[in-house]
């Protein structure tokens, strides 16, 4: 018969049992063994997979028995500190109790690699995922789980995973209309208005944003480069290319007024914050995340603007060179959707035909007094020094 539940007993133990015999073909197995848990869901999880694991060694035979949370924690090491997958995997420390948060170690704790199946996934995705959105489980659990399932069948430790994957259309369309750009720039403190200045006018990510340093700059060219950026990336911790981008007229003049030593990384926190004017952190000590989180929140709730954030101004970017009349072509090169020959071998050099078109682009609001002769002359003779 297959395996059954035993409930505890009164004066012993309060663990449920599994018992019974599990057959396939001639071979039987005969098992008698506790759960290990007081919750009668999870008890009928480790029978399933219980199950599963002995008809499993029958057919099969006995394979080498590696733990997930092994595979996993291996398989986290391979990935770049702070990254999303990552803590999908093996959570991060909170702040307000510093435990670690849900993650895959904590669902899959106790269970093999090669017991984990759909009929798991789908009791994590009821106990966890019940009230999230099809992408979110996607990306929290379906990606990375069958990231460290691929890790470890590389290794002959169980089998290639193969999961149902829900279908999502949760993409989001919301981005800044140039009323709400003005605003945003106009309420933008005089430390923070120059990253809001240049996610609008490149088109960025934040995270680009907040690794470019100046020796990637050349005002007098107009003229930076994104070092390693998400574009033809074989995954998320792969080696990505360089890509080199124009510089708007307007950017240009608000860069080379920034008071700063131009060393490092151009954007730091503000030197009166706490942290005194050092690289954007996150709660794991990475670039970017939490600080920058808040400068925006600041941002957006001195312009009056709510359901924004900071990746519309991506968004943003693009529509204004798609109304700017920018092609197609020359737009996904600036971005980095797509890229040509050219743009991988020479990102280092500055290119004509994207510089003329950031031309196009218009200016953000009205032009500063101070500004004003750099902004008749197209030139500006500046130097980083």
């Amino acid at each position: 018969m297959p395996l059954t539940l035993v409930p505890p007993r009164k004066g012993k133990s309060p663990n449920y049992r599994l018992r019974g015999t599990v057959k396939a073909g001639h071979k039987s197995k005969y098992i008698d063994e506790t759960t290990g848990v007081t919750d009668r869901r999870r008890a009928e999880e480790i029978r399933s997979r219980r199950e599963n694991e002995v008809l499993d060694e029958l057919i099969h035979g006995v394979k080498p028995r590696h733990s997930f949370t092994e595979a996993a924690v291996n398989y986290a090491e391979t990935l770049a500190p702070g990254s999303t997958q990552r803590l999908a995997i093996i959570g991060k420390i909170r702040k307000t109790d510093g435990k670690v948060s849900p993650c895959l170690v904590s669902d899959f704790d106790g269970w093999t690699v090669n017991a984990i199946n759909q009929e798991a996934v789908d009791a994590v995705i009821d106990r966890r995922f019940s009230s999230h959105k099809p992408g979110t489980i996607v990306r929290n659990l379906i990606t990375p789980l069958t990231g460290v399932l691929n890790w470890a069948a590389a290794r002959k430790w169980c089998d290639k995973p193969s999961f149902e994957r829900p279908t999502f259309k949760d993409k989001r369309t919301r981005w800044a209309s140039e009323d709400e750009i003005v605003q945003l720039v106009t309420h933008a403190s005089p430390h923070s208005r120059p990253l809001v200045l240049f996610l609008i006018l490149t088109g960025c990510r934040i995270s680009e944003a907040l690794r470019v340093e100046w020796e990637d700059v050349d005002l007098n060219a107009r003229w930076l480069v994104f070092r390693n950026t998400k574009r033809n990336k074989q995954g998320e911790d792969a080696v990505g290319e360089d890509r080199g981008v124009p510089l708007h007229h307007q950017l240009i003049i608000t860069l080379a007024n920034m008071p700063d030593k131009r060393t490092g990384p151009i954007f730091k926190t503000d030197p009166r914050s706490p942290g005194r004017g050092e690289p954007y952190r996150d709660s794991n000590g990475e670039t970017g995340g939490g600080q920058i989180k808040t400068m925006w929140r600041g941002v957006c709730r001195r312009a009056g603007i709510t359901n924004l954030r900071l990746h519309d101004l991506r968004h943003a970017a693009a529509t204004r060179m798609l109304v700017a009349g920018i092609q197609e072509e020359v737009r996904d090169e600036i971005l980095g959707h797509s890229s040509t020959e050219t743009g991988r071998r020479y990102a280092h050099v500055p290119r004509q035909p994207l510089l003329d078109a950031i031309d196009r682009v218009p200016w953000i609001g009205s032009v500063p007094a101070v500004d004003t002769l750099a902004a008749k002359s197209k030139t500006p003779q500046v130097s980083i020094g």
